[in-house]
């Protein structure tokens, strides 16, 4: 069994908050095959059941060889308990429903609640820790509820989520994230102090790629590219005759490499929470006439290439 040890240096300090499905995997090992510092991996429900993240996980951790990461079971439920209908994109575990990947060993799974961890670990190294959160964003919101400068120490926070035109992906107005919490997403708008940097639905949508760079990213042929390979089979049969569309590998590879942003802007923006056909949309107020100070940088451009970059080398 793989040490469970953890490792420190002095390089970019990265904590990846997830709920562990096939972009999310793609975004973990994107982030272990560059020179940053990953000092743990916060667990949360979102595309499966939080137990099942936690495997997922480690099924990325063990083929990357990367078992020494602390992994933090975080919350099991949204905020307000409600029910929500996980994506069918993902498959039945998260991973694609792949039959070929055995089961992890999930001994090195940390005592500490991820929300705890998340507090742990920025006052050990305040102003140093970039959250890169890839799911609902119930363990931030608990995290900043349990410190009550835990949001000015934290460095910055990249994430995935909401959508900026009302064009949802999981409701008529909302992206999935934002959507199964949106108590959790509205407590993360309105109380996080540091800079936040916003990948959006439609921003994704803006940089799909053809099916035919999704086939080199399959083909590589490497441990970590046969692990990709298997749980990706479905994603071409379920997006049809559309374009590759995919999600977390952009806020990841956003906050390792910044020069990855060709544009962004300042907004202001919140969370609906009350509305029966928009809760859980997120609300920009592009002409400021909220009066408020602005809270987000939008992520607008990627410069592609290198971002393909990114996702072809991370599985060499």
């Amino acid at each position: 069994m793989a040490s469970c040890n953890t490792r420190e240096n002095a390089k970019l300090k990265i904590v990846i908050d997830c709920d562990a499905g096939i972009d999310d995997a793609q975004a973990i090992v994107i982030a272990l095959s560059q020179d940053v510092d990953v000092l743990g991996i916060t667990c949360t429900f979102g595309n499966v059941e939080v137990d099942q993240v936690i495997k997922n996980v480690f099924k990325v951790l063990e083929v990357c060889g990367r078992t020494d990461i602390p992994v933090y079971k975080g919350a099991h439920r949204p905020i307000l308990g409600f029910n929500y209908e996980k994506s069918l994109y993902h498959g039945r575990d998260g991973l694609g429903d792949a039959t070929d990947i055995q089961d992890p060993n999930v001994d090195c799974l940390q005592e500490t609640h991820a929300a705890q961890a998340l507090v742990q670990i920025v006052n050990k190294h305040p102003s140093e820790v970039v959250i890169v959160a890839l799911g609902p964003l119930t363990n931030l919101a608990l995290a900043s509820h349990l410190d009550s400068e835990f949001t000015t120490k934290v460095k910055e926070v990249f994430v995935m989520g909401g959508c900026i035109h009302s064009k949802g992906n999981h409701t008529v107005t909302a992206e999935f994230n934002f959507c199964v919490d949106p108590e959790a997403a509205h407590i993360f708008l309105a109380e996080f102090k540091c800079p936040i940097s916003l990948v959006s639905w439609e921003m994704c949508v803006d940089h799909s790629m053809e099916w035919e760079f999704f086939d080199r990213y399959l083909s590589v042929g490497t441990k970590r590219g046969e692990f990709i390979k298997k749980i990706s089979k479905k994603i071409k049969e379920y997006e049809g005759e559309g374009p590759f569309i995919d999600c977390d590998p952009f806020p990841m590879c956003a906050a390792i490499q910044p020069q990855i942003v060709l544009q962004e802007k300042l907004v202001y923006a919140t969370v609906e929470v009350q509305g029966a056909l928009t809760r859980g949309q997120m609300v920009v107020d592009w002409e400021g006439k909220l009066k408020k100070a602005c809270n987000v940088r939008l992520l607008q451009k990627i410069d592609l290439k290198l971002f393909m970059d990114m996702m072809l080398n991370s599985v060499k």
